[in-house]
């Protein structure tokens, strides 16, 4: 009976008694552990579910919290923008205030301008006359009425510099190489490295190339002293022109000459014509742009007028235009002496 167990049952007819065996004892003794660890399995589970949730009600809250405060901040800042925009307005009617104020000294400033139309008539040119006072003034204007004394001072500063840049763009349009120097139909060679249309090889070419109808007329593009004018070698009839502050201009494959070596020329003036001459292949103009002994692209002063003068400038770094500046400035202040 050592590996047995005994269960008695008792009832009203008397008692009865069953033997188990004791692996059958250990069997029901695992399965009463596994539904003891299942039930507290279950219990610890339910805890956390309960404690998921009672977080979740308090995120909840904090979520509902920022909500309103954001909504409070919403009708803050919609506060705030009527008020800048009332600022706003003043702020115009301060402006238009200021303007009135400044429309009372543009008689002071019609001295400056007398001043200026003599300068550009000394160096034979047209007064630049494209921006008002009022858009100068617009632009000078302050907000601070501590600096309202010396507002008028400013702006005669202004209108002096702003007038002598004028001034010196056209003396720099007259006097270095810009513009077309004849009508020609495109261009049919580029400024650098190209595969020459006689030789075959890769060679460097100076200058560009602008077919044009035989005995098209060539002009000067900036006024200067004629240097050579005859036949050089694969150019064929050939004229280099000296300009002001370093610059030179080369013509080739001219039919003939306009001009002759020693001569000076204006802007604008016949020079030659377009012909054929030299190692070419039809007729056409080569032209190059030098600045003392470096070659630039002509291209880039073909575009050059008044408006961007300043920003074609800024492209040609070899250049150097702060000495050109001085140059031109100096001359500026001779002229009104």
């Amino acid at each position: 009976m050592k590996n047995r167990l005994l269960i008695t049952i008792s009832d009203i007819h008397g008692s009865k008694q069953y033997s188990i065996h004791e692996i059958i004892k250990k069997i029901i003794f695992i399965i009463i552990l596994i539904f003891l660890l299942i039930g507290l399995g279950t219990f610890f589970y339910i805890k956390f579910l309960s404690d998921e949730v009672t977080t979740s009600k308090a995120e909840t809250i904090i979520f509902k919290e920022k909500i309103k405060s954001l909504k409070s901040m919403t009708i803050k800042l919609t506060q705030m923008g009527k008020k800048l925009e009332e600022e706003n307005k003043n702020l115009n009617l301060d402006q238009e205030q200021l303007l009135e104020h400044i429309g009372e000294n543009t008689d002071k400033l019609e001295s400056v301008n007398k001043y200026l139309r003599q300068v550009e008539d000394m160096i034979g040119i047209e007064p630049d006359m494209n921006a008002s006072f009022a858009e100068r003034i617009q632009e000078a204007k302050v907000n601070e009425k501590e600096k309202e004394k010396s507002l008028v001072k400013n702006i005669k500063n202004k209108v002096k510099k702003e007038k002598i840049t004028a001034i010196q763009k056209i003396l720099l349009l007259n006097n270095i190489p810009n513009g077309k120097p004849l009508n020609y139909k495109r261009i049919s060679s580029n400024f650098g490295y190209r595969i020459h249309p006689v030789t075959k090889r890769k060679t460097f070419h100076s200058g560009l190339d602008l077919p044009a109808k035989y005995g098209t007329p060539i002009y000067a593009p900036a006024s200067g002293a004629v240097v050579y004018a005859q036949k050089k070698g694969h150019y064929g009839n050939f004229i280099l022109i000296s300009h002001s502050y370093g610059f030179k201009t080369a013509y080739g494959h001219l039919s003939r000459y306009a001009v002759k070596s020693g001569d000076y020329v204006s802007k604008g003036q016949k020079i030659g014509y377009v012909g054929s001459t030299g190692r070419s292949t039809g007729p056409h103009l080569h032209y190059e742009v030098r600045y003392f002994r470096k070659l630039l692209d002509p291209k880039k002063f073909m575009f050059m007028d008044l408006d961007n003068i300043n920003h074609i400038s800024d492209r040609i770094a070899s250049v150097n235009w702060k000495s050109i500046l001085k140059q031109t400035e100096k001359l500026i202040s001779l002229s009104t002496k």
